[in-house]
């Protein structure tokens, strides 16, 4: 498996049906947000043999944040270290680029137990909870900040 940058519209239509085949995730506003920022932001994905097994899309918050708008793996190989392999590469591609903090939101409902996954995978990979918004305005429900200090080796 290599995570490499998205390049074509085949490539993002499979991060699309990855999403779409985790509705306890991504509901239908997520995947349009999803859809416009596939096409304008920047995007890896990890590949074995040609498919596309997750991917990773991050925004430009200015000239050291970025911001992860996206992340998900097909359900069949979650749990497999994608997620964690993806997010070093982005990490890297960052501080390559002289960024040095990642920003992450996530729901805020800690009554909603798919999310505790997604909490988990961020608070072992580094990122520490820095906000609870409720609401968040662009979501109009809670959402937790997670952000992450990129060290310079």
């Amino acid at each position: 498996m290599r995570v490499k940058p998205l390049k074509s519209n085949a490539e993002r239509l499979a991060c699309l049906e990855i999403a779409k085949a985790l509705p306890e995730w991504f509901n239908e506003a997520g995947l349009k947000a999803m859809e416009r920022d596939l096409k304008s932001e920047t995007t890896f994905i990890a590949v074995e043999n040609g498919r596309v097994l997750g991917f990773i899309a991050i925004k430009h918050l200015n000239e050291k944040a970025l911001e992860i708008l996206w992340m998900a793996v097909r359900r069949e190989f979650r749990r497999k270290g994608i997620g964690t392999e993806m997010l070093h590469f982005t990490e890297e591609w960052a501080v390559k680029r002289g960024f040095e903090v990642l920003v992450v939101k996530t729901s805020g409902d800690l009554s909603y137990k798919p999310y505790d996954e997604t909490r988990r995978f961020y608070e072992k990979n580094g990122f520490v909870r820095v906000a609870l918004i409720d609401p968040y305005p662009e979501w109009g429900e809670e959402a937790l900040i997670y952000v992450k200090c990129l060290r310079k080796d």
